[in-house]
């Protein structure tokens, strides 16, 4: 199964996005929620890459219990 990842453009975010942005957000929580992002991407591509099993930790952090599944 291929998934087709979101890229930024090779210019990076737009000066008019970022404006847009820091309108709502401080620029700690733009750093912040940067970094957030980089290392959610960074465990998915982990799991991406060692093909495991969506779910298969959730006994190990009590979420069996949320009914997830």
């Amino acid at each position: 199964m291929h998934v087709k990842q979101a890229k930024l453009p090779e210019q990076g975010v737009s000066d008019e996005i970022y404006d847009l942005v820091r309108t709502q957000l401080t620029e700690k929580e733009i750093s912040d929620l940067t970094f957030v992002v980089m290392v959610a991407n960074s465990w998915n591509q982990l799991n991406i890459g060692f093909k495991t099993a969506p779910g298969s930790a959730d006994a190990k952090f009590g979420l069996e219990k949320a009914g997830l599944n």
